[in-house]
């Protein structure tokens, strides 16, 4: 295994001028001699030792990304790739940590001393505030952020299925808890703005997907028609089938509509009109605040207006066309 004593010999340069620069502090030098020694260093094969460049730099070359104990759904598995590739493109490595109510964070997270941690998950104040005392770069979506974009996402589900001539509305979500802190606010978000609208809501439908959930879920659904903006893609798909089952017509007596627009929505019969929101941007978002040392991506009226603003509806063939959709046909 090649040295850095051997690089710069071979670059003929100080062992601590090639150390400083193989662990990071090439600001230091010219330009030229950063080349020598990079020039160096690809000839001779030389791969730097992560335990060396965490002793020199106090940090390591890792970022850790804290995953809620949600459903790992294409999306949000989306939403990972873009933010390690984002983090690989600036020489880092984003290693993956699933958490639980009850998960014990800091130990596990300072011991690898970490560049930064993106934390999908709530945080407590205390955790925030060890984690910062490292010197770790932090990036955290409150969730007050995370409610907010919910119910606009539930919103714009309960908009298109008005425009589209549902009189009546009802929200599909989950049985799982785990989903709960997500559902929450997205069925608000529907219920509001039919209220806002006087269009009458029914209690809300909770599915359980599995063998017979969404027969149980449906079977106390009014004769009228009725539009169902359902939690996720998932969701949509049982009340799709649940309703084929029940006779109901889709979309004739029966609209639904999603929220992912993933591979299922795509690829059901009848494709399935879902809610979409840009992942790219999201992801891109994370990686220049962690990159220029922000705790957070910007303030909160601000992130969420610039989701919200990137949000639409993909019109599928679950529900009726709104007159928005006609219009752009």
């Amino acid at each position: 295994m090649t040295t850095s004593a051997e690089v710069a010999s071979h670059a003929g340069l100080s062992r601590s001028t090639v150390s400083q620069i193989l662990n990071g502090r090439d600001h230091l030098f010219t330009p030229e001699t950063i080349a020598r020694v990079r020039t160096s260093a690809a000839a001779l094969g030389y791969r730097p030792s992560l335990a060396g460049r965490t002793l020199a730099r106090g940090t390591s070359d890792i970022v850790i990304t804290l995953i809620p104990d949600v459903t790992f759904n294409p999306r949000l598995r989306e939403l990972v790739d873009v933010v390690s590739a984002g983090l690989a493109q600036a020489g880092l490595t984003n290693l993956l940590q699933f958490v639980g109510a009850q998960t014990l964070l800091e130990d596990t997270i300072l011991g690898l001393k970490p560049f930064g941690v993106v934390s999908l998950a709530p945080l407590s104040e205390e955790q925030r505030r060890r984690l910062l005392a490292q010197g770790v770069h932090l990036i955290v979506q409150s969730t007050s952020v995370q409610a907010a974009i919910d119910r606009a996402i539930g919103r714009l589900q309960a908009e298109h299925l008005i425009e589209a001539g549902y009189d009546i509305l009802g929200v599909a979500v989950p049985v799982a808890a785990r989903e709960r802190k997500f559902a929450l606010p997205r069925e608000e978000g529907v219920t509001r703005f039919a209220a806002s609208r006087g269009v009458t809501i029914i209690p809300t439908l909770h599915v359980a997907l599995e063998r017979g959930g969404s027969e149980n879920a449906l079977r106390s659904l009014p004769p009228e028609r009725i539009g169902i903006a359902a939690y996720n893609d998932e969701v949509a798909m049982a009340v799709i089938g649940a309703g084929s089952r029940f006779g109901r017509s889709v979309p004739i007596d029966l609209g639904v509509i999603g929220v992912d627009n993933s591979s299922i929505a795509q690829s059901m019969t009848p494709t399935i009109t879902t809610v979409d929101y840009d992942i790219v941007f999201s992801g891109h978002a994370i990686v220049e605040a962690l990159l220029r040392g922000s705790e957070d991506a910007g303030s909160d009226a601000e992130s969420v207006h610039q989701v919200e603003e990137r949000l639409r509806v993909v019109q599928g063939e679950s529900t009726s066309l709104s007159q928005r959709a006609s219009d752009e046909n």
